[in-house]
């Protein structure tokens, strides 16, 4: 399934930020990689590495983008 999730966060240089993901996980919603990532600030490689894991906290509050064929 394709989901997106809207995050608000404070990058490296500590600037709130609001960041679009837009993944793919199993109908297991275990994550499976990031199709797309929007951020209306800079974000840098140290809130990359955080991404992940704070979308995966987040699964009760995924939206289903489409199905996958």
């Amino acid at each position: 399934m394709k989901y997106t999730y809207t995050i608000e966060m404070d990058n490296e240089q500590g600037m709130r930020c609001r960041v679009a993901v837009a993944f793919l996980a199993d109908s297991f919603k275990r994550f499976a990689g990031f199709t797309s990532i929007h951020s209306d600030v800079p974000i840098y490689d140290e809130d990359l590495a955080h991404l992940e894991q704070f979308v995966a906290q987040a699964k009760d509050k995924w939206v289903v983008t489409k199905p996958l064929s």
